[in-house]
C-alpha cells in the first residue's frame, strides 16, 4: 500500500472512525491486527490516514470491530 506523509480528508476521516470504534471497544492495535492480518504499523497508518486501505481490508477491520463496513465510512466529508 502506498504511504503518504499527509492524509487526505477522506483517509483521515476513515482512519479516525476506525480508531474511535477500536477505542470504544477497548481494543489495542495488536488485538485488531490479529483479526485483520496486518501489522500494527500498517493499521496505525490506516488510522492516521497515511495508508490507502482496500475494501477487502476494510471488511476485515469491520468484522474485527463487530460492525458493518458502512459504519467505518459513515460521516460527512
Amino acid at each position: 500500500m502506498p504511504v503518504r506523509n499527509q492524509p487526505t480528508v477522506l483517509t483521515a476521516k476513515v482512519g479516525a472512525r476506525i480508531r474511535e470504534l477500536r477505542l470504544q471497544r477497548n481494543m489495542s492495535l495488536a488485538d485488531v491486527k490479529v483479526a485483520v492480518g496486518v501489522t500494527p504499523g500498517h493499521l496505525s497508518g490506516v488510522e492516521h490516514g497515511r495508508v490507502n486501505v482496500t475494501l477487502e481490508c476494510l471488511g476485515r477491520i469491520a468484522k474485527a470491530l463487530g460492525v458493518e463496513i458502512c459504519e467505518l465510512v459513515s460521516f460527512t466529508v
